[in-house]
């Protein structure tokens, strides 16, 4: 499983720092949980992935996704 920290980042670069933590992951096919502060929104990574119908559970108060990959 990688990891990928956004929390140093606020929006709209904690989304393309998403974007390429997810692209990584999709690559080695593997999974990635993403640690994000609580106090940002992530709305847009929420939205992003259930429009390309990925498997994933989020903790807000925790900050935490993980993100499984696609399987076909």
């Amino acid at each position: 499983m990688l990891m990928c920290d956004l929390r140093p980042f606020k929006c709209p670069q904690q989304f393309i720092q998403f974007k390429l933590g997810l692209n990584k992951a999709v690559s080695a096919n593997q999974s990635v949980t993403f640690t994000f502060n609580a106090a940002e929104s992530s709305e847009d990574m929420q939205r992003f992935l259930e429009k390309h119908h990925y498997h994933f559970k989020i903790d807000l108060k925790l900050g935490v996704l993980i993100v499984e990959p696609i399987r076909v």
